[in-house]
């Protein structure tokens, strides 16, 4: 992505905003948090609980303004919006009046699908008892927890600020007042966080009847706190994130969710009989728009990737002057790269459909990508069955060899893009990419 010259204008001139173009997801940024994690690369507001310069109420003000600016478009107004998720920072940090208004304003401006799924993302601490009554009694229909771990002291280790109470409380709480449909965030490979602990961690799942939970791997980035405290040897490093130790503690989560009944249904995200996440499906599986509204939101709307930088003040300011913040952008995806880019998405729930390709694009998955399928399949990564191409679980272990071979050859070794303002979470993947293609998958075809 690279730093938008045409500001606002980029909108009315790039997106097609005056077309129809279909059903799709909308994220809405909160880019505020109580506290920064000891490993966290991201830019986030810290937002203090006395708020002394009312930034809370300025931001919803400014964050409903563009909510209802982008519902009056017709590219929104034509399709239906299927699933929201309120995320972050920290989606559940608004007072709870804010909260409403928030999700008033997203019912107000957009058509919502009758089977809607919106999710609130955040931190238990953050569920005071009115806004408990709130979300289990609003159109909210699933919340999900970044719990991380049920440790009181790796949590400190890590400077999380979520406490195993606390997400122990607002489970319950939510539950007793009937609502259910709660999924959880678990790390493994923290430091001082071994095995047993983890263990330990996954044995919560069943005492809480947990309807969906994911996991990630712990990642140390450099020149973060938690970087320069295990190289001062003032915390435990982490294991190698290749080691068979790190390896067998993702291998205990796939195996225990497997025991009580919950599905793998993408890669680390694991959930009971109905409970997938819809905003997941639509937008790797089907490929949706994706609208992102708010400071440090992302979108992909008609074929551009799109971004606004984490800064409220400057968000704020732009939208009261009815203009849209708009920082980063990408080239206009060409129809090759749409395809790239729909087999890696759609690879994350194990296979790519060729029904579902052909209606997206109107032409043959094997006809487009049969060099790399035929690779793959040599290599017992893949295997193709009548009506689609499913990874094999050997294909499953080494996934990342899978996605990386529908990489376009033009965006490997490509350095430029790391001085750009890149969305944060994209990191890692802009790195590797600017290295060679060799290092990773060997010669091309």
């Amino acid at each position: 992505m690279w730093e938008n010259s045409l500001g606002s204008n980029f909108a009315q001139s790039h997106l097609g905003l005056n077309e129809s173009a279909g059903d799709y997801v909308v994220y809405i940024s909160i880019p505020f948090c109580r506290v920064r994690c000891k490993a966290c690369p991201y830019f986030v507001q810290i937002l203090s609980e006395n708020d002394s310069a009312d930034y809370e109420e300025r931001y919803v003000d400014a964050l409903i303004k563009d909510i209802h600016r982008w519902g009056s478009y017709p590219r929104w107004r034509d399709g239906l919006l299927r699933a929201i998720y309120i995320g972050g920072g920290t989606g559940s940090i608004l007072k709870t009046h804010n909260l409403k208004r928030v999700v008033d304003a997203l019912f107000e401006s957009f058509p919502v699908a009758s089977d809607y799924s919106l999710t609130l993302e955040g931190n238990a601490r953050d569920f005071t008892e009115d806004k408990l009554d709130y979300v289990a009694n609003s159109p909210i229909n699933r919340v999900s927890l970044g719990v991380q771990s049920f440790d009181e002291t790796v949590l400190r280790i890590v400077g999380s600020p979520h406490a195993a109470e606390s997400s122990l409380a607002t489970i319950n709480d939510l539950n007793k007042r009937g609502f259910h449909n709660i999924q959880m965030d678990m790390m493994y490979n923290m430091p001082g966080h071994n095995i047993e602990t983890w263990k330990r961690d996954l044995r919560m799942l069943e005492s809480l009847d947990i309807k969906h939970f994911t996991i990630y791997l712990y990642r140390i980035h450099e020149g973060t706190p938690q970087d320069m405290l295990i190289k001062k040897g003032e915390v435990p490093p982490v294991f190698d994130p290749d080691s068979e130790y790190v390896m067998n503690m993702y291998h205990e989560a796939v195996n225990y969710a497997d025991k009580l009944g919950y599905k793998m249904y993408m890669f680390d995200h694991f959930a009971q009989e109905g409970y997938d996440n819809p905003y997941n499906w639509y937008t790797f599986k089907e490929a949706r728009d994706a609208l992102g509204i708010g400071a440090g939101a992302y979108s992909f709307i008609n074929s551009y990737r799109t971004g606004t930088k984490k800064d409220v003040d400057g968000y704020i300011e732009t939208v009261n002057r009815g203009e849209h913040m708009i920082t980063a952008v990408s080239n206009h995806m060409s129809p090759r790269i749409r395809k790239e880019r729909y087999a890696i998405f759609a690879f994350q729930y194990f296979d790519i459909e060729f029904v579902a390709y052909r209606q997206q694009f109107g032409c043959e998955f094997l006809d487009d990508f049969g060099g790399i399928v035929t690779k793959l399949q040599n290599k017992g990564l893949v295997e193709i069955l009548s009506d689609r191409i499913i990874m094999t679980e050997l294909g499953k272990e080494w996934r990342m060899n899978v996605l990386l071979e529908f990489v376009n050859p033009s965006f490997w070794g490509d350095i430029s893009t790391i001085e750009q303002p890149n969305w944060a979470m994209n990191i890692s993947m802009v790195d590797l990419v600017a290295t060679k293609r060799e290092r990773w998958l060997g010669e091309a075809l």
